[in-house]
C-alpha cells in the first residue's frame, strides 16, 4: 500500500465525525436504535477499509486526480474502482504536479447565501401537524421562524440556515419547514466563485418529496442545467426523461429510489456528481471539468407524498400535516482551481475565521492567477494556459522579451506556427524594438553589432532623411551580408542621393516625401537653360534661365520678348508699334503684338485692308463749310491741269474786315493738346494784323477731365497773318477732349493798312487741328525710346509735314512715328470709306486715306464733284461746258449742271436762249402772238402754233377754222362750224370768214352742203336733244348760245371771256387793269398776258417761279430742284410743290413714311402704315379725351344727377338737425327714422342707377373702340379712293387736250422723274457692288447652301420631329402629383386649401403662389434651406476671411523681425569669420613657436645659457589682450548680439575655473613664500636648479601663450554661437572675465606670468609645491638626488610641451568645430527665413484660395437665387 492510500485513509476517517450516522448499505438506510443493524455496520466498515486498501495496493493509487472528489467528498461512502479521488502528498505539493485545495461543506458560512421560496412562520404564527403514526404524541405544533433558532428562546423557528451541520447537540431540534400544503419549493445556494461540486446529502424530518430536482448553474443564475431528476413514479412526473441506467456520467436521468414515502422522517437523499459506477477515461477532460464547476445550486421539490386524505377532504387542516421538513443539508465540494492550487482564500469581503468554511479564490501555483487560475500570470504567456494534471504542472512559462518588455499576451497562432513551441508575443516593446519578442528594432531604428540584443541600447535610430529615402527614413536594420544589407545604411530613393539621402541628384530637385522617387525630374527649356552647371535649383527646382528668359522651367521669354530659341539670350524684343500695338507685349511663340483696332503685322505697324493712318491735318475745316459772317462769300476754284493746288476743299471763302467764320467741331478723336493751323491767301500787300480766336465750349470745364487746367484765357487767343506766308500756326495749344462740341470762332478784327485800302479782306481756305506730340505719352514717357523717339520727330521736322497744302514726300522715320501717333490717337486705323461711285476701289492710301478718285471727282473719300464739273456718278464727274457769253461764272450746279445763266441765255450750259425766246446771244422774245412757246431760235419762226393758227408768228388761222389770232385782237381761230369742226368728221366746208358786220360765220360749203351747226358746249342745253343734234335759226343759222358765248355756233366765248367747256357759259377775264397788257385771257386757260413781274391767272399774283404779295414784294421760289413735281411755289405762302415722299417748305427732305438721306428717299416697310394709322388713332384719341376732359371740367359728371344728389343733401341736413336738436321728440324721432329709410331707398336707387350707368359707360366705350375701329378702316378706304381718285385726276390731265400747260407739266414731271429712275437704275446696275449683282452673289450663295444643308437640314429635322415625339409622350406620361410632391413636397391629390405645402396653381392668402414652407421635404424647400445654409456659409467665410486678414500684419511684423534677426545674424557671421581669421593666425603662430621651442630644446648645444636667454625672451611678451581689452571685446559682443545661448554654462565653467585658479594660486603663493623662505639657504643649489628653472620657465611661457590664445579663441566663439541670453549676464560675464583677467595679471606679475589660464594653473602650483619639496630635501642633504630630478625635470618639461602642442591642436580642432556649428546655425537661421518666404507664399495662396471660394460662394449664391426663382415660377 502506498503512502498516498495511507493518507487518503487517514483524511477519510478524520473528515467525518459520527460516520456510523451517514453509512449507506445498499438500498437500505441506517436507522439509530436498531441493534440489529450495529454489528452489519462495523463489519461492512471494516471490509470496506480492507477492499479499499487492497484497491490501492494494486493500482497504486499514486494518480493525482484533478477532480475534487475524495473519500471525505463522498462522505464516507462507497467508493468503487474507476472513480476513485486523491490528494497530492503533501511533501509533494504543488511542485512537481497538479495540487488541489481539501473538500469540505460549501454551506458552511454561507447562510446568507442560501435561501428557500418557502418557509413556514416567516409572517405570522403558522400551525402544523404530524401524521398519526409518528412516534411523538404530540400532533400539531406552531411555527414562527420571524426569529432566528435559539435552542432556549425561540425552538419553533425553522428557517432555512437550519439545515447547516453544526453538530452540536439540538441538531435533532431545528430544522427547516416549508408552507403548509406548498408544493413547488425550492432550496438554493449561490456562491461567490466557481468551485468543485461532489455530492449532496439530504436528511428530511417528513416524508422525502414524491418530486424533485437539482440544478446546477456555472455561469451565476444566467443559465441553468438539470443534475438528476427524483420521483416516486418518473414516467408520470418528468415523462420523456430517461430513468437510466447511467452511461455517462453527465446524463441525465430520473431514478425512484429516494423518492419513497418510506422512511416517514430521517430519510436521505444523496446526488453524487459523478457517480462511483461510470468509469472516468480521463477525469481532466473538459467535460468533466465543466460537470464539477458550480456557482449556484438549486433544489427544487415539485411534489409532496401524501396519505391520499387530502384529495377527499379539503380542509386546511388536512394540508397542515404536509410539508418539507429537513433536517441537514450537506454539498460537498472545494475550490475550484484547475490542479493549480493547494489551498483557498476568502474572497474580498468574506470574512476568514469562519472554521470549516471552504473559501473561493485560489491560491494559485504555476504562474497563474485568477479566481480559480483560470489564466496564466502577468508576463508568463509563453504556452497556452491548461490545468494541472498529475504529475505535470502544465506550469505557465515566462515570455522572452529580451529585456525589451514587461507585459506579453498568448497568441494561438504563433503558438501553433512555431510547433507549439512558444506563443508568447510581447505587449508594449521599450527601447524602440519591436517583434514576437522584442527581438527586432523598430522602423527607423537599427541594430547595434557591437551591442547585445538585450542592450536597451541596441537600437540606435537611423539618420535618414524621410524624404529622400525609401520607406519615410527606414534604414538596414541589421547588417546581413547575403542581402547586402548594412545596419544603419539609408536607401535613398531613385533620384536622391547622399548618406542621408539628403540631397538631389544632379538634374533634379524637390525633395519631397510624396515622390515615389524622391526628387522631380528638372523639367528646364533647353532652349531658355544656361547651358554650364546645373540645371536647376536642387530646392526649389527653378531652372537658372538665359537673361530675357523666365519662368520656373525657362520657357518662357521676359515680358515683351519672344521666340525663345538657343541664342545666347534666349529670346528677341517684341518691338511692338508704340501706337499700333495696345502694349509692348507680344505672342511669346509667334512675336504677335496686341494690335489696336484694324491695326495688323507682327509689331502691328500696318493697317487692315480699307483702313488708313491719318495724317497731321487729317482733321481740317473747310472755311467754305463753317457759318460765314456777314459780307463773307465762298469762291470756288477750278483745279487747272499741270499747275499744283494750294488751297484744300473747294475754294475759299473771302472774309472782309470784321467779320467771322464759325466752326463746328464734333469730331475731336483724343483728348490732348491741339496746336490750330490757319490756311490762307493774302489779297493785300501788308500783314493782317489780328484775327483772334475763340474756343467756345458747351460748358465749364469738370477739373477731373483732361482738360481741367485750362481757364478761360486760355480759349481767346490772337495771332497775325503775315502775307508772305500761307499759313500760320497759333503760338498756343488748344485743348480738347473726345466726345465734346465745340465752335471754334475767327474773328479778323483789323487790317494793318485799312486806312489806305477800302473794304480789306482776305481768302481764307480752312483750319486745321495738328495734334501737338509734346502732349502725347509715346515721346514725353521719360523712357529711352520715348525720347528718342522725340528726338527723331524734331529732328527730321515731322511736324512741319502737316501745314502746307502741297508737301514733300513724307521720310519713313516720320511716317513711321505719325503712324504711331494716329494709332493711338484714333485707337486704331481709320476706314477708307472711299465713295463706291467715285472712286476707283475702296482701298485708299494707308498713309493719309486718299482714295483713288475717277476724273473730276476730288475728296479724300472721292465723293464730290470737283468745282467746274458735274453730275457725281459711276463715270465720275462731267465738266460743266459753261458758255462764256451766256453763263455768269465757269461753275454749275454739282447735281444737274445747270450754269448760271445771264439774262436771256438759257439752257444748260447757257449757250441758248430761254424758252421763248430767239436770237443768242442776243435774245428777245418770240413774237407768236401767245399761240406757241417756241420759235426758231436763228430766225424766230414759231414753232408748234397751238390754238389752231399758223404762220411764222402764228398770225392766222389754220385752214377749216376761223378768226383773227393776233395778240391784242382778242379774237381766236374757231372752227367752222360747216357744221363741225375740221377734225369731227362732220366738216363740209372749205373754209369760212366771219362776217365783219353782223359776225357771223360764213361757211364755204362744199358743193351740196349746207346746214346749221352749233357747239354743244356754247348752245343753250335745251336746244340740243343730244352732243350732236342742236336747233338754230333755220333762217340765219344762229344757234342759241349760252351767257357770254358768241358766233353763229356759239363756239367761242365773247371777248374778255373764257372756259367755254363750263357748260354754264363763259366766266370773265378779272384781268387785272394795271397789271395786265390787255382785258382779254385766253378763252381755254383764262391767263391773262401780265407784265413784267406779274404773274397769277388774272395778273395778280407774282410772276411765274415767286411768290407773296406783288404789292409789296415778290420773292423767288427757293425749291431744291430735286424734290418738286413744278418749279412753281405757292404762291401765298412760298411752299414747294413736293414729289411723292418728300416734305419740307423746300421739299429737300424725306417725308413721313419715307426713310434715307435726301433726295434718295425710300417708302418705309409696310408695318409703317399699320403703326401710323394705331399712332393717329390713338392720337385722336387723345384729343378727344383731352376735349372731353376739358368738357368735364366746364360741365362736371354729375349735371345729371345733381337734382337727385341736392335732394339727398337736404334730407341729411334735416336729419342732422334732428340728431342736434336738444328736446328731442317721438314724433322727431319717428321722423328721423323716415327720413334715414328714404334715404338708404334713395342711396339704394343711386346705387343701382349708378350701376346701370357703368354699364351703359362699358357698353359705350366698347361701341367706341368698334366706332374707332370702323372710323380707322374708312379712313384707310377714304385713303384709297383719294389716291384712286389722285390717279383718275392725273389721267384726266393727260386727257385734257385744251390745257396746254397742265400737259406740259405733267410730261415735264414724267420726264424727271423718268430721268431719276434712269439714274437709279444706273447706279444698280453699274455700281460694284451693285444692288443687282449682289442680288444675284445672294442668290447663288442661297441656292449653295441649300444645297449643301438640304440632306443635313432633313436629318435635323427627322431627328427633330423624333424628338417632338418623344417629348410629347414624356409629356403626356408626366403626373403634376409627382411633380408637386417632387417641388413642394405634398401629396399631389390634395386640394391646395388642405395642402399645407401649395403646390401648381395654389395661392396663399396674400394672392402670392405658394409652394414648400415649413416641414415640406420638396425642391422648393430644399433650395430655401440650401439658400439659407450658404448665407450661413458666406457668413463664416467672411468670418474666416477677417482672421487671414488679421494676420497679415502679424506675418508682416514677424517678416521684419525675421529680416533684422538675418541682419544681425549676418553681423554675427562676419564677427565670427574675422574671429576664425584671428584664431588661425594666433594658432599658426603657437605652432611655429612650439615648433621653435622643441627644437631649440631638442639641440644638442642647448646650453643653460641659452635655455635661460630665451626664457627671458619669452617673458618679455605681455598677452595680448588687457582686462581694458577684454571688456572692450565683451562690449563689442554684447552690442552685435543682443541675445546669447548657453552663456549660463560658459559662467558656470568660468565660476569654478576661477574658483579653482584662486585656490591653486593661493597655493601657489604659499608653495612661493615657503621656496623664498628657504632661498637663501637654497643658494648653494640655485646653479643646480637654473637650468631646471630656465627650461620650465620657456616651457610654462609657451604653454601659457598657447592656452592664452586658445582661450581667448574658446571664449570669442562660445560667444559668437550663442544665441538667446540676456545682457545682465553677458555684464556677469564681462565682470568675471575682468575679475579673472586682474588675478591672472597679479600672478603673471608675481609668479613670471605663469597662471593667466586657469585650466593649466593647477599644474604650476604642484611644480612650485614640488620645487619646495626638493629644496627641503636639498637642506636635508641630498642636493645631488634632486639636481638628477631636476634634469627628469627639465625632460617631462620638454615632454609637457609636447603634450601641450597636441592639446593646443586639440582645442585648436574643437575651436575649427565650434565655428563650422556656429556655420551650420547661421544656414540653419538662413533656412528658417526661406521656410518663412515659403509659409508666406502658401498664406498668400491660401488667401486667394478664399477669394476664389468667395467668388465660387457666390457663383453658388447666384445660381441657387435662379434655381430659387425657376421652382418660384414653376407651375
Amino acid at each position: 500500500m502506498s503512502t498516498n492510500s495511507v493518507n487518503l485513509f487517514f483524511s477519510c476517517f478524520t473528515c467525518v465525525p459520527s460516520c456510523a450516522t451517514c453509512f449507506v448499505v445498499a438500498k437500505g438506510q441506517y436507522t439509530p436504535g436498531n441493534p440489529s443493524k450495529v454489528f452489519f455496520f462495523f463489519f461492512f466498515f471494516f471490509f470496506f477499509f480492507f477492499a479499499y486498501f487492497v484497491f490501492a495496493y494494486i493500482f497504486h493509487l499514486s494518480l493525482s486526480l484533478s477532480l475534487s472528489l475524495s473519500l471525505c467528498s463522498s462522505h464516507c461512502s462507497v467508493v468503487l474502482p474507476g472513480s476513485l479521488t486523491q490528494e497530492p502528498d503533501q511533501a509533494h505539493g504543488c511542485t512537481h504536479g497538479s495540487c488541489y485545495p481539501a473538500t469540505g461543506d460549501l454551506l458552511v458560512g454561507r447562510e446568507k447565501n442560501l435561501k428557500a421560496s418557502s418557509t413556514c412562520g416567516l409572517r405570522r404564527k403558522e400551525p402544523y401537524c404530524i401524521v398519526s403514526h409518528l412516534q411523538d404524541e404530540k400532533k400539531c405544533f406552531q411555527c414562527d421562524s420571524r426569529r432566528p433558532y435559539d435552542p432556549v428562546y425561540n425552538t419553533i423557528s425553522h428557517r432555512i440556515e437550519n439545515v447547516i451541520t453544526t453538530f452540536k447537540p439540538h441538531r435533532k431540534k431545528s430544522w427547516w419547514q416549508s408552507e403548509n400544503g406548498k408544493s413547488e419549493v425550492t432550496i438554493q445556494l449561490d456562491l461567490e466563485a466557481e468551485f468543485h461540486f461532489t455530492h449532496l446529502i439530504m436528511t428530511f424530518k417528513t416524508f422525502r418529496p414524491a418530486a424533485m430536482l437539482i440544478e446546477r448553474s456555472a455561469d451565476f443564475g444566467r443559465s441553468w442545467q438539470v443534475y438528476r431528476y427524483f420521483a416516486y413514479n418518473c414516467a408520470t412526473v418528468f415523462p420523456g426523461v430517461s430513468q437510466g441506467p447511467l452511461r455517462k456520467v453527465d446524463d441525465v436521468i430520473c431514478e425512484s429510489r429516494y423518492s419513497d414515502i418510506e422512511p416517514s422522517t430521517e430519510g436521505e437523499v444523496i446526488y453524487r456528481v459523478l457517480d462511483p459506477a461510470i468509469r472516468i477515461e480521463d477525469p481532466y477532460s473538459p467535460s468533466i471539468q465543466n460537470q464539477l464547476k458550480i456557482t449556484n445550486l438549486r433544489v427544487n421539490f415539485t411534489k409532496l407524498h401524501t396519505l391520499g386524505d387530502n384529495l377527499l377532504d379539503s380542509r386546511v387542516e388536512i394540508k397542515e400535516k404536509y410539508y418539507y421538513a429537513l433536517y441537514e443539508l450537506v454539498v460537498r465540494g472545494n475550490c475550484f482551481c484547475y490542479g493549480h492550487a493547494s489551498e483557498c482564500a476568502p474572497i474580498e469581503g468574506i470574512r476568514d475565521d469562519i472554521e470549516g468554511m471552504v473559501h473561493g479564490r485560489c491560491v494559485c501555483k504555476h504562474h497563474t492567477k485568477g479566481l480559480n487560475c483560470e489564466q496564466c500570470d502577468d508576463f508568463y504567456n509563453d504556452i497556452p494556459w491548461r490545468p494541472a494534471k498529475g504529475k505535470n504542472t502544465n506550469a505557465c512559462r515566462k515570455c522572452n522579451c529580451n529585456g525589451h518588455a514587461n507585459q506579453c499576451h498568448f497568441d494561438m497562432a504563433v503558438y501553433l506556427a512555431s510547433g507549439k513551441v512558444s506563443g508568447g508575443v510581447c505587449d508594449n516593446c521599450l527601447h524602440n524594438t519591436m517583434g514576437r519578442n522584442c527581438e527586432m528594432c523598430k522602423p527607423f531604428y537599427y541594430q547595434d553589432p557591437g551591442r547585445d540584443i538585450r542592450d536597451p541600447a541596441v537600437c540606435v535610430p537611423c539618420n535618414c532623411d524621410p524624404d529622400g529615402s525609401l520607406n519615410g527614413g527606414v534604414c538596414d536594420a541589421h547588417d546581413n551580408p547575403a542581402l547586402g544589407m548594412i545596419a544603419g545604411q539609408c536607401r535613398c530613393k531613385n533620384h536622391v542621393e547622399g548618406p542621408r539621402c539628403d540631397k538631389c541628384k544632379s538634374g533634379f530637385f524637390g525633395l519631397s516625401a510624396s515622390n515615389p522617387y524622391g526628387c522631380q525630374v528638372c523639367q528646364c527649356d533647353p532652349r531658355g537653360t544656361v547651358s554650364e552647371g546645373p540645371q536647376c535649383d536642387p530646392v526649389s527646382g527653378d531652372c537658372f534661365c538665359k537673361r530675357l528668359v523666365t519662368g520656373r522651367r525657362c520657357s518662357q521669354c521676359l515680358p515683351e520678348h519672344w521666340a525663345l530659341s538657343h541664342d545666347l539670350s534666349g529670346c528677341r524684343e517684341c518691338d511692338c508699334d508704340v501706337g499700333g500695338a495696345t502694349d509692348n507685349h507680344c505672342s511669346m511663340e509667334t512675336g504677335q503684338c496686341r494690335c489696336r483696332s484694324h491695326m495688323m503685322g507682327r509689331q502691328c505697324n500696318q493697317v487692315e485692308s480699307g483702313f488708313f493712318f491719318m495724317t497731321l491735318d487729317h482733321y481740317t475745316y473747310e472755311a467754305e463749310l463753317s457759318k460765314l459772317g456777314q459780307g463773307c462769300t465762298v469762291e470756288e476754284r477750278e483745279i487747272q491741269v499741270g499747275l499744283p493746288v494750294t488751297w484744300t476743299g473747294t475754294g475759299l471763302v473771302r472774309v472782309p474786315e470784321g467779320s467771322t467764320l464759325e466752326f463746328f467741331i464734333s469730331n475731336i478723336p483724343y483728348s490732348m493738346e491741339y496746336d490750330l493751323l490757319i490756311r490762307y491767301e493774302p489779297q493785300l500787300p501788308l500783314d493782317w494784323e489780328e484775327v483772334r480766336v475763340t474756343v467756345l465750349r458747351p460748358g465749364s470745364i469738370p477739373t477731373s477731365s483732361p482738360c481741367g487746367n485750362t481757364i478761360p484765357a486760355d480759349d481767346i487767343l490772337s495771332v497775325s497773318l503775315p502775307t508772305a506766308a500761307r499759313f500760320v500756326m497759333l503760338p498756343q495749344p488748344i485743348c480738347l477732349e473726345r466726345g465734346v462740341s465745340y465752335t471754334l470762332r475767327l474773328e479778323l478784327s483789323r487790317y494793318s493798312g485799312r486806312r489806305n485800302v477800302p473794304n480789306p479782306s482776305i481768302l481764307v481756305d480752312s483750319i486745321s487741328l495738328l495734334p501737338r506730340y509734346n502732349s502725347m505719352e509715346m515721346f514725353i514717357a521719360g523712357d529711352p525710346a520715348s525720347i528718342a523717339r522725340k528726338q527723331s520727330f524734331e529732328r527730321y521736322r515731322c511736324h512741319e509735314t502737316g501745314k502746307a497744302v502741297s508737301r514733300p514726300q513724307l521720310s519713313d522715320v516720320c511716317a513711321k512715328l505719325i503712324s504711331s501717333m494716329s494709332a493711338i490717337i484714333n485707337d486704331g486705323a481709320l476706314a477708307c470709306h472711299c465713295d463706291p461711285q467715285g472712286s476707283v476701289s475702296s482701298e485708299c492710301n494707308p498713309r493719309g486715306g486718299q482714295c483713288q478718285c475717277k476724273p473730276n471727282v476730288i475728296g479724300r473719300r472721292c465723293d464730290q464733284c470737283a468745282p467746274g464739273t458735274y453730275g457725281f456718278g459711276p463715270a465720275g464727274c462731267k465738266p460743266c461746258g459753261c458758255s462764256t457769253e451766256g453763263s455768269r461764272s465757269r461753275f454749275c450746279e454739282r447735281h444737274t449742271g445747270q450754269c448760271p445763266c445771264r439774262p436771256g441765255a438759257f439752257g444748260l450750259r447757257c449757250d441758248g436762249c430761254q424758252h421763248g425766246h430767239w436770237g443768242f446771244p442776243s435774245c428777245r422774245p418770240c413774237q407768236c402772238n401767245g399761240h406757241a412757246e417756241e420759235c426758231e431760235q436763228s430766225s424766230g419762226r414759231c414753232i408748234n402754233c397751238r390754238d389752231n393758227t399758223a404762220g411764222d408768228k402764228c398770225e392766222r388761222c389754220a385752214s377749216g377754222y376761223y378768226g383773227n389770232p393776233v395778240l391784242g385782237s382778242g379774237s381766236h381761230c374757231r372752227p367752222c362750224p360747216c357744221p363741225d369742226g375740221p377734225s369731227s368728221g362732220r366738216h363740209f366746208a372749205a373754209s369760212c370768214y366771219q362776217d365783219n358786220q353782223n359776225r357771223q360765220v360764213v361757211c364755204n360749203c362744199n358743193q351740196g352742203y349746207t346746214e346749221c351747226t352749233c357747239n354743244f358746249l356754247g348752245t343753250e342745253r335745251s336746244q340740243c336733244s343730244s352732243r350732236d343734234d342742236c336747233v338754230c335759226n333755220r333762217s340765219t343759222g344762229q344757234c342759241h348760245c349760252l351767257p357770254n358765248i358768241s358766233g353763229q355756233t356759239c363756239d367761242h366765248c365773247s371777248p374778255n371771256h373764257w372756259n367755254m367747256p363750263s357748260g354754264r357759259g363763259c366766266e370773265t377775264c378779272g384781268c387785272d387793269p394795271n397789271n395786265a397788257m390787255s382785258p382779254s385771257c385766253n378763252e381755254f386757260t383764262g391767263q391773262c398776258q401780265c407784265r413784267d413781274g406779274f404773274g397769277g391767272k388774272t395778273c395778280q399774283d407774282c410772276q411765274e417761279n415767286y411768290w407773296g404779295d406783288p404789292k409789296v414784294q415778290c420773292r423767288a421760289c427757293d425749291c431744291n430742284r430735286l424734290g418738286i413735281e413744278t418749279s412753281q411755289c405757292n404762291r401765298l405762302t412760298g411752299h414747294c410743290v413736293c414729289q411723292q415722299g418728300v416734305s419740307g417748305v423746300r421739299c429737300d427732305q424725306c417725308a413721313r413714311g419715307f426713310s434715307g438721306h435726301f433726295p434718295d428717299c425710300q417708302p418705309c416697310h409696310q408695318c409703317f402704315g399699320d403703326w401710323d394709322r394705331v399712332v393717329q388713332d390713338l392720337a385722336a384719341r387723345t384729343k378727344a379725351l383731352t376735349a372731353r376732359a376739358r368738357e368735364i371740367q366746364l360741365t362736371g359728371l354729375t349735371g345729371a344727377y345733381e337734382k337727385s344728389f341736392r335732394e339727398l343733401e337736404e334730407k341729411l341736413a334735416q336729419v342732422q338737425g334732428i340728431v342736434n336738436a336738444r328736446n328731442i321728440t317721438a314724433e322727431a324721432v319717428t321722423s328721423l327714422m323716415a327720413f334715414i329709410e328714404d334715404l338708404r331707398a334713395r342711396i339704394s336707387e343711386t346705387t343701382d342707377i349708378l350701376n346701370r350707368l357703368e354699364g351703359d359707360l362699358t357698353d359705350v366705350q366698347d361701341g367706341n373702340y368698334k366706332a374707332s375701329n370702323q372710323l380707322s378702316a374708312l379712313e384707310r378706304e377714304a385713303r384709297e379712293l383719294n389716291l384712286t381718285s389722285d390717279q383718275l385726276s392725273h389721267q384726266l390731265d393727260i386727257l385734257k387736250n385744251s390745257n396746254f400747260l397742265g400737259a406740259y407739266d405733267s410730261i415735264r414731271g414724267s420726264y424727271n422723274k423718268s430721268r431719276d429712275a434712269e439714274r437709279r437704275a444706273k447706279q444698280a446696275t453699274t455700281d460694284v457692288p451693285s444692288t443687282v449683282t449682289q442680288s444675284a452673289d445672294t442668290r447663288r450663295r442661297t441656292e449653295r447652301l441649300m444645297a449643301q444643308k438640304k440632306d443635313d437640314f432633313n436629318r435635323k429635322n427627322a431627328a427633330n420631329k423624333r424628338a417632338l415625339e418623344d417629348l410629347s409622350a414624356k409629356a403626356r406620361t408626366l403626373d403634376m402629383k409627382k411633380i408637386n410632391e417632387k417641388v413642394c413636397g405634398t401629396p399631389g391629390d390634395l386640394p391646395c386649401d388642405e395642402s399645407p405645402c401649395g403646390g401648381a396653381g395654389c395661392r396663399d392668402d396674400d394672392g402670392n403662389r405658394h409652394c414648400g414652407g415649413l416641414n415640406c421635404n420638396g425642391a422648393v424647400a430644399t433650395a430655401d434651406n440650401a439658400l439659407e445654409r450658404a448665407k450661413h456659409a458666406e457668413k463664416e467665410l467672411d468670418k474666416a476671411m477677417s482672421e487671414p486678414r488679421s494676420l497679415v500684419p502679424q506675418v508682416a511684423d514677424a517678416k521684419a523681425k525675421a529680416e533684422k534677426a538675418k541682419g544681425k545674424a549676418q553681423a554675427a557671421l562676419d564677427k565670427a569669420n574675422n574671429t576664425k581669421t584671428k584664431v588661425e593666425r594666433s594658432n599658426n603662430d603657437l605652432r611655429d613657436l612650439i615648433k621653435q621651442i622643441r627644437d631649440f630644446l631638442m639641440q644638442e648645444g642647448a646650453d643653460p645659457d641659452s635655455i635661460e636667454k630665451v626664457a627671458s625672451r619669452v617673458l618679455e611678451l605681455s598677452i595680448p589682450a588687457s582686462p581694458q581689452q577684454i571688456r572692450h571685446l565683451a562690449d563689442e559682443i554684447k552690442d552685435k548680439v543682443n541675445s546669447l545661448s548657453n552663456v549660463d554654462a560658459i559662467l558656470e565653467q568660468t565660476h569654478d575655473d576661477v574658483r579653482k585658479a584662486e585656490q591653486l594660486l593661493q597655493d601657489a603663493k604659499k608653495a612661493r613664500n615657503r621656496a623664498e623662505g628657504v632661498k637663501t639657504v637654497a643658494e648653494t643649489v640655485r646653479r643646480a636648479l637654473d637650468d631646471a628653472r630656465k627650461a620650465q620657465t620657456v616651457a610654462e611661457k609657451a604653454i601659457q601663450r598657447a592656452k592664452n590664445d586658445i582661450g581667448q579663441t574658446e571664449n570669442r566663439l562660445a560667444q559668437v554661437t550663442s544665441r538667446e541670453r540676456s545682457e545682465k549676464d553677458l555684464n556677469n560675464a564681462v565682470e568675471l572675465l575682468g575679475n579673472l583677467g586682474r588675478q591672472i595679471e597679479a600672478l603673471k606679475t608675481k609668479h613670471a606670468n605663469n597662471s593667466l589660464v586657469a585650466s593649466r594653473a593647477e599644474e604650476t602650483a604642484t611644480m612650485a609645491r614640488d620645487k619646495a619639496n626638493e629644496a627641503k630635501q636639498i637642506l636635508d642633504g641630498e642636493l645631488m638626488d634632486k639636481y638628477r630630478t631636476a634634469q627628469d625635470l627639465v625632460a617631462r618639461k620638454a615632454k609637457t610641451v609636447q603634450d601641450a602642442k597636441r592639446r593646443a591642436e586639440r582645442l585648436r580642432d574643437e575651436a575649427k568645430q565650434l565655428l563650422q556649428d556656429a556655420q551650420k546655425k547661421l544656414q540653419r537661421l538662413a533656412e528658417l527665413e526661406k521656410n518663412y518666404e515659403n509659409n508666406q507664399k502658401m498664406l498668400e495662396g491660401k488667401a486667394r484660395q478664399l477669394d476664389g471660394l468667395e467668388d465660387k460662394m457666390k457663383a453658388i449664391l447666384n445660381d441657387i437665387n435662379k434655381q430659387i426663382q425657376i421652382y418660384n415660377t414653376c407651375q
